[in-house]
């Protein structure tokens, strides 16, 4: 498993400053798909920020780049 710690850079990656504020806070409760793709990567609720969603899209993305340099 990938790291899932929240403070990881994010080099490249969108950042939430690109999302207003307003909805960064706002909770989220992601389709059975996407709820599947954030749980593999660490994620364990059911509803997230647009922040928390962003970084483990990001950490999905990153995870499987590893995986296909292997």
């Amino acid at each position: 498993m990938c790291n899932t710690n929240m403070s990881v850079p994010t080099d490249g990656a969108v950042t939430t400053s690109q999302i207003p504020a307003s909805e960064q806070e706002t909770l989220v409760r992601p389709k059975p798909l996407l709820l599947k793709l954030l749980k593999s990567v660490g994620a364990q609720k059911d509803t997230y920020t647009m922040k928390e969603v962003l970084f483990y899209l990001g950490q999905y993305i990153m995870c499987k780049e590893a995986k296909e340099k292997e």
